[in-house]
């Protein structure tokens, strides 16, 4: 069996194995597990799998430090950040049951980062000669203006992703209280400043060309932050709206996450011959 066959088969497996470890964190803190949703759970568990073992795998650390980033955006990307929203627009789901979720979300972050890295290879530590990349210096000035124009794209890129699906779910959010814009924008503002921090850790670890960076950011967000936790089915929300959203996340948060990544991710950088941690 060839070295690709064989990764591929090692994340399928992996794959499972999240699987599992889902199922049973969530049986632990009492909360239902749908059978006849296990394959659309593993489905996006695959998705989740594959983007994180690309960032552990271009990432230029290893060990207990590349464990941690992977949690950072593991966690803060799927749970934290998606369910911001949830409580925010109070899709009725009740406050125990928010509590639960975030804490799951947190527990199979800890467990499966370290598994990851495991799996690519990464857990030991050593240097290798290699054409890598060291943080070049931004000023103040530099960093507040790539914060704060990334931090309107994302608003931006929310309220025109969310003009064209809103004729798809108009009769859903009919049934809800919603707030005001105001307080919408200014909620959109801090997640868009959650992705950016985010987005930043990603840049860090990877160092690569600016192009790879970009794309790599871009799928971490729209697979983590839209696609994964929209193919499971939950008694919140219909299917046609989450895929509804699903289309509108994924696509808007890869754009966003593309301009995150290639925005630093060109600037923070320059190419250099140095020791590349594996």
């Amino acid at each position: 069996m060839g070295t690709i066959a064989k990764t591929l088969w090692r994340l399928f497996f992996a794959a499972i194995g999240l699987t599992v470890l889902s199922t049973i964190v969530h049986l632990l803190l009492g909360m239902r597990v749908e059978t006849r949703a296990l394959g659309w759970l593993l489905l996006s568990n695959l998705l989740i799998v594959l983007i994180l073992s690309y960032l552990a795998r271009r990432s230029r650390f290893s060990g207990l430090r590349l464990a941690v980033i992977l949690f950072l955006v593991f966690f803060g990307i799927h749970t934290v950040n998606t369910q911001i929203e949830s409580i925010f627009f109070q899709l009725a789901i009740p406050q125990e049951e928010m509590a639960r979720i975030v804490f799951a979300g947190f527990l199979v972050a800890l467990f499966f980062s370290p598994v990851i890295v495991v799996i690519m290879g990464k857990m030991g530590s050593f240097p290798q000669k290699t054409q890598t990349r060291e943080r070049a210096k931004l000023s103040l000035t530099s960093w507040i203006w790539r914060i704060a124009l990334c931090d309107f794209i994302y608003v931006f890129l929310y309220i025109v992703a969310g003009a064209l699906v809103f004729p798809y779910v108009r009769d859903f959010y009919a049934n809800f209280t919603m707030p005001p814009p105001s307080q919408i924008i200014l909620m959109q503002l801090v997640r868009g400043l959650v992705y950016i921090g985010l987005g930043l850790l990603t840049v860090w670890m990877l160092a690569e060309r600016p192009l790879e960076v970009a794309v790599a950011v871009g799928f971490s967000f729209s697979i983590l932050g839209g696609l994964a936790p929209l193919l499971l089915p939950n008694p919140y929300m219909p299917a046609h709206i989450r895929i509804a959203h699903g289309f509108e996340i994924s696509i808007s948060n890869f754009l966003y996450g593309g301009i995150v990544g290639y925005l630093f991710g060109s600037k923070m950088w320059h190419r250099r011959p140095v020791s590349r941690e594996r």
